[in-house]
């Protein structure tokens, strides 16, 4: 007498689960199912063993050992055809293994979670059943997401067994599964010590789409997300436009990033992941007509960000202006539809999702055989840990811009000069190799709007020559770290010129 096909269910995550049991029911399944999930079952009206009744061991401990028996394992890892060795152990083939984990992360990520919280959240039973089903993928079918219920129920209907090579695609879902899930485990016990730099990498992302191209055509790409519940690049909604690429992702992120920064009404305008205008104002509308206006040429084809919600006077300031995308935290119905007109339908809108905290973690560069980490963040500027090394000093106004112009210079490729007036950029000078030649570079993209500026150095001067460029342009003011060995040299230009300059103290390199 052929045995019927057994099914062992143990699900945290509940959906589907009983139209999935139902189907395996009348395909011929027995259904052996852990006390929680049997019970769903058994309410549902379908047959069920429980996994108490099938070892004959009682749930104890608070359930912590209710799958970890002989029984249950024979079962699962025994080879086709070793009915002898199964009998001798009153255990019974299992072909089919569903199960799901604790919701550890879930758990983790609430803000009030507790040590003792995580910690009972760390599944045992299930990863072990996981894990056997996968090794013993020969035979075993293992079930580990809902969305695959589908596939399993039609693949028994028209084989009546499940496929080797849909075996092993659960398979491998399977060690994805449980690698990601300690991981998470790692991560946040990891995180506890407070060390930004654990002492090893466990990543954990998945997989959301496929983008259009990478950094060019010939290059393939995808995006893959963090768990993370605050707004975000990866995580943002696009309303309209064809796939993303990944330089629109890029220069989105870098948008959102830098109009973030900012309280009052700002705006952005990113090309190549650098800005080509950044500004404030009493109105949105107003700030992004000075971010645009700060370099319209750069400013052709280039992104937009956004720190409110688009209102209809931003939306008509943007209509008539080439772009390529925008990001913001929300779009007023008539902006939005004003919007939608550009490029024909092609105009990439993107909304994030939740509110926008400041990341304070870590970044991650790939290098040929490895990986560097790097804290994130900047370091607050606090003027009153400034210093005034010229006879002039800056002007309450001036040191308003060096505050903003050293906001928006942490998002410059270095070499960089930041030319601020009137907490709006007039001209930026972005990746040079040399200091005089972003310079050089900052006043030409000024022309006339450099005179009364103010420049923000991402770092010293190394030599006076930058510093004569600056006063060419008619630059009134300077900020720059300090610490070259000819800062004298460059303190008794800026005397010459009359220019009021500041030490801060702290470079801002970006590569």
């Amino acid at each position: 007498m052929v045995s019927p096909p057994r099914a062992l269910l143990s699900v945290s995550d509940k959906e589907g689960l009983v139209d999935f049991a139902r189907g395996l029911r009348d395909l011929g399944f027995e259904l052996i199912g852990t006390d929680g999930t049997a019970k769903i079952l058994k309410d549902a009206g379908l047959p069920v063993t429980t996994v108490a009744d099938y070892t004959g061991l009682r749930e104890g401990l608070g359930g912590r050992v209710k799958t970890l028996h002989p029984r249950i394992f024979a079962g699962i890892l025994a080879p086709t055809g070793d009915e002898k060795d199964l009998k001798d152990l009153g255990a019974v083939a299992i072909d089919l293994v569903i199960v799901n984990l604790y919701p550890f992360e879930a758990t983790v990520a609430k803000p009030d979670v507790t040590v003792d919280e995580a910690v009972e959240n760390i599944d045992i039973g299930g990863v072990s059943l996981i894990r056997a089903a996968a090794k013993n993928a020969s035979r075993v079918a293992v079930v580990v997401r809902p969305a695959r219920y589908r596939d399993v129920l039609q693949a028994w209907r028209d084989h009546k067994a499940i496929p080797g090579k849909l075996r092993e695609e659960l398979a491998l879902e399977a060690f994805e599964y449980t690698s990601r899930y300690d991981a998470a485990i790692f991560n946040y016990l990891a995180s506890r010590d407070g060390r930004p730099l654990p002492p090893a990498l466990r990543l954990a992302y998945d997989k959301i789409a496929d983008l259009r191209y990478g950094e060019n055509p010939y290059q393939q790409a995808a995006l893959y997300r963090e768990p993370y519940r605050f707004a975000a690049t990866a995580t943002a909604e696009r309303l309209q436009g064809r796939e993303l690429s990944y330089n629109n992702l890029i220069d989105l992120d870098a948008a959102l990033r830098v109009s973030t920064e900012f309280e009052p009404p700002a705006a952005v305008v990113i090309k190549h992941t650098n800005p080509s205008g950044v500004a404030i104002g009493t109105t949105l509308a107003h700030a992004y007509e000075a971010a645009h206006a700060a370099d319209p040429i750069s400013a052709y084809g280039g992104v937009v960000g956004v720190n409110r919600t688009i209102d209809l006077p931003t939306a008509k300031a943007m209509k008539g202006d080439v772009l390529d995308a925008v990001i913001a935290p929300g779009y007023e119905p008539q902006a939005l539809e004003i919007l939608k007109g550009k490029k024909k339908g092609a105009f990439l809108i993107l909304r994030t999702r939740g509110p926008f905290r400041k990341e304070h973690g870590v970044d991650m560069t790939r290098v040929l055989g490895g990986v560097i980490l790097q804290t994130t963040g900047f370091p607050e500027p606090r003027p009153e840990s400034f210093k005034v090394v010229t006879k002039a000093s800056p002007t309450a106004e001036q040191m308003r811009d060096i505050l903003f112009g050293i906001t928006v210079s942490r998002y410059v490729k270095s070499n960089s000069i930041v030319l601020v007036h009137g907490e709006r950029t007039v001209g930026i000078g972005a990746g040079q190799m040399s200091r005089v030649d972003a310079c050089m570079l900052a006043c030409y993209k000024a022309k006339g709007a450099a005179r009364g500026s103010v420049a923000v150095s991402d770092a010293y001067f190394p030599f006076r020559d930058g510093l004569d460029e600056l006063a060419k342009g008619g630059v009134a003011a300077i900020a720059q770290p300090g610490g070259s060995i000819r800062d004298a040299e460059v303190i008794a230009a800026a005397d010459g010129f009359g220019i009021a300059m500041v030490f801060t103290g702290t470079r801002l390199f970006k590569h």
